[in-house]
């Protein structure tokens, strides 16, 4: 059987050598004829003008191509902590990620991001060794550090698979199968290796490492070598799914859906649709990335990597399915495990443009769901989630190449979030002429980190199993915001108990005003005992030994904890712990500037937690529920009825 397309994407953190691996690995396969360099600007995939100014990824790019009748999709990605976004949806449509660790710099914590969501989106793992040929490397620190990272981890170059390799024996520590193939043969094929081998990856029981240099080729032959080994199973499934990652538009504002086919296979002029949509979408054309172009064709098949257009409704991270599935079919949407921890006003330098750079920024919202505009039309400010600095600087550049409007944006704020502390009945009556639509919805506190979880408690006998569907759905759908400050609500348990219909008055979307009437009138009525919460940042910080008690010291400082501390054997400690991201704003500037580049910040996302200054932040904001028109609390007719 032909293989099908295998994906692989390439992670590290900035300055890893991603771009300059991916033009050896083009030149190496034929797909260019020229080595491109990022200093000078010259490399095939990083081709935007920010990128080639700032020498770093900003947007992921595949580029497809087939060595010896086997086709393969590669991925080149962001790395910088501020674009984790979009690197994290292209992990969950790779077969393999190729981890890049800089043999300078060691194992970043941006590395251990990456490896972390691997292992949740269960991704095996291949590590390529970067930049050993630098003079000033101690790999032996190198190796300490990869182990200190994972203990399965294990080097592998060309010789790996003769028998009197010691790999053989290292790479039985970790696998039961292998090791009891091993002791049960008396001769074992290369064949017999390289299918254990491929299942051993697949499995993430061993890590392979591979030490080398981009710059200068080393290693990668034995990468790609590697990367031929392990063999990709084809889906069981034949219904033609597949999941969306990207969505661009080009020059004539046309959308592009980049997806990959999961099983079965899209044509051209078919119709599509997706879970929580009711339309049927026809696929105009069908494109796929051949070498830095895109090819048209009339069939993506499983594995493919591919854009598709007409498909306006689609967004990141949404699966869609052939017109003959049912809704029930096609898999819920990937949502992402990271998210914007800050929120920050954009303006127009030059004023009359404000109603377009508006219109623009819904458009990036179609591409970068993450962005979660927040429109106040009373005042007309537009507000928007972001993680970092860098992020703020793309987004100037993205708005003055493609729509010619200069913006900048005002200091940025801590996003934070609600919750409840007690239950309540909230009751939502929708009834204007010719229309009808009743709940009621019980909020109770949920666990930490839950969002919000919806429940059926009600009677098919009181209310119709389609309406209670379309209740259920009303509830998840939209981000229902708290009444303190108006940031989203999240950690509450939301149970359908009652409704009512009425033929023929009721209509399609009367249920999702009732509904979303009936949360804000239970949030309305335990507005005092709300909580705000605010976000919090796990750490792991190395720092050069002489300066642990100052880094210490300036984490309780924020209000942090720390963790017993460990030093390791090059002169570097880690320092572990966690601290609220409203005080950590300014600190990674003063931690480089005192420790002079030498030590790193590794961050994530720990959850939210109750507010520690909770009226301060709900003054400062100063919301007022009663004038969001947009998340109203108010019935139309509503009536007190007593049918619980």
């Amino acid at each position: 059987m032909p293989q099908r397309n295998k994906t692989i994407g390439i992670f590290s953190h900035v300055d890893g050598g991603k771009t300059t691996l991916m033009e050896a690995i083009l030149y190496q396969n034929g797909v260019i004829q020229t080595i491109g360099n990022v200093n000078k600007g010259t490399t095939v995939l990083d081709n935007e003008p920010i990128e080639r100014r700032r020498k770093i990824t900003f947007s992921s790019k595949p580029v497809s191509f087939t060595v010896q009748d086997k086709p393969y999709t590669f991925i080149d990605t962001p790395g910088h902590m501020d674009l984790t976004f979009e690197m994290e949806r292209i992990l969950q449509v790779v077969d393999i990620a190729v981890l890049i660790v800089s043999a300078t710099d060691g194992v970043t914590g941006y590395a251990e991001t990456i490896f972390e969501l691997c292992r949740q989106y269960d991704v095996p793992v291949l590590i390529f060794v970067n930049k050993t040929d630098v003079e000033t490397v101690d790999l032996e620190n190198v190796k300490q550090d990869l182990l200190n990272f994972s203990d399965n981890i294990l080097t592998y170059d060309n010789n790996s698979l003769t028998d009197s390799n010691e790999f053989l024996e290292e790479w039985a520590m970790f696998d039961d199968n292998w090791l009891d193939f091993m002791l049960s043969q008396k001769e074992i094929t290369k064949e017999q290796k390289l299918q254990f081998l491929s299942t051993a990856i697949n499995q993430k029981k061993i890590i392979p490492t591979i030490y080398g240099s981009a710059l200068t080729f080393s290693g990668v032959l034995e990468l790609l070598e590697l990367l031929d080994i392990v063999k990709i199973e084809p889906s069981q499934d034949t219904k033609p799914i597949a999941q969306i990652y990207k969505i661009t538009h080009d020059k004539n504002n046309i959308c592009h859906v980049n997806a990959k086919v999961l099983s079965g296979a899209f044509h051209s002029k078919e119709k599509v649709t997706f879970r929580q949509s009711e339309n049927l979408l026809k696929i105009n054309e069908i494109f796929y990335p051949e070498g830095n172009q895109l090819v048209k064709t009339d069939l993506a098949k499983e594995g493919d990597i591919v854009t598709m257009t007409g498909l306006a409704e689609g967004s990141p991270g949404q699966f869609l399915g052939g017109e003959e599935l049912t809704q029930s079919e096609i898999p819920e949407d990937a949502l992402l495990t990271r998210e914007p921890v800050y929120e920050v006003q954009v303006l127009p330098v030059e004023d009359h443009q404000y109603d377009e750079m508006v219109k623009q920024f819904y458009l990036l919202s179609t591409e970068d769901p993450m962005l979660r505009l927040r429109y106040k039309r009373e005042a007309n400010e537009l507000y928007i989630s972001i993680v970092g600095v860098i992020q703020m600087e793309y987004l100037k550049e993205t708005f003055m190449q493609r729509f010619n409007i200069e913006i900048e944006f005002l200091a940025p704020s801590v996003l934070y979030k609600e919750t409840i502390t007690e239950s309540v009945i909230g009751y939502g009556h929708f009834e204007p002429l010719r229309h009808y639509a009743e709940v009621a919805l019980k909020l109770e506190p949920g666990h930490p980190g839950q969002g919000i979880v919806g429940k059926n408690d009600c009677s098919r006998e009181t209310l119709d199993i389609n309406f209670q569907s379309r209740v259920m759905a009303h509830i998840s759908e939209k981000e229902h915001l708290g009444v303190l400050t108006g940031s989203p609500l999240t950690d509450v348990t939301v149970t359908l108990l009652s409704g009512q219909a009425f033929y023929p008055e009721t209509k399609g979307g009367d249920f999702r005003q009732a509904t979303y009437r009936a949360i804000r009138q239970g949030l309305m009525k335990i507005k005092e005992s709300s909580q705000v919460l605010e976000p919090w940042y796990s750490l792991k910080i190395a720092v050069p030994s002489d300066l642990i008690g100052k880094v210490s010291a300036d984490i309780i400082k924020m209000s942090g904890n720390i963790e017993p501390i460990v030093e390791t054997t090059n002169g570097m400690t880690i320092i572990e712990g966690d601290v609220p991201v409203s005080n950590f704003t300014d600190y990674p500037l003063t931690f480089a500037s005192f420790t002079k580049n030498k030590g790193r910040i590794g961050t994530n996302l720990k959850g939210y937690f109750p507010c520690q200054n909770q009226q301060q932040v709900v003054d400062s904001m100063g919301y007022n529920p009663e004038t969001d028109l947009d998340n109203t609390p108010n019935s139309i007719f509503f009536k007190k009825r007593q049918w619980l």
